[in-house]
């Protein structure tokens, strides 16, 4: 592996990874998010996606719109089928998922208070309050 530049040091150390929404868009930070599947396999055609581009395919669903990602993968794949991946691995935060606060590595002194960090970074508003809520029930 070749050495980082100080801008991809950085990125590095602080958990964040550079990301493009859309194709005629400025690229965006968000946090790196540890993809856990559950307990689902991946399809064949996930696995042969990963194999060919070299990527893992968790990652790749989160880097940006449907129409960005169908790009990154050689357009192999429709649309349609990539947010089906989306929600069958729960990678789409909402009320009913919302990130785990254990081993987050991006831990800070709000999250002390109740305020997600991830959730902050995706611009998820209404979600923070949702993580709020959860966070200050469970301590009581």
């Amino acid at each position: 592996m070749g050495k980082l530049t100080p801008k991809d040091r950085i990125l590095k150390e602080r958990g964040l990874k550079q990301f493009r929404p859309a194709p005629r868009k400025h690229r965006k930070f968000m946090p790196k998010i540890q993809v856990t599947y559950s307990g689902k396999n991946k399809t064949p055609l996930m696995r042969y996606l990963e194999e060919k581009y070299r990527v893992a395919i968790g990652e790749v669903l989160l880097s940006g719109s449907l129409s960005v990602v169908a790009k990154k993968l050689g357009n192999e794949v429709d649309a349609t089928t990539l947010s089906k991946w989306i929600k069958r691995f729960n990678l789409r935060f909402n009320k009913d998922n919302l990130p785990k606060c254990e081993d987050c590595s991006h831990h800070k002194v709000t999250c002390d208070l109740g305020i997600c960090n991830v959730l902050i970074e995706m611009e998820e508003w209404d979600l923070v309050l949702l993580k709020k809520e959860e966070l200050t029930n469970g301590s009581n």
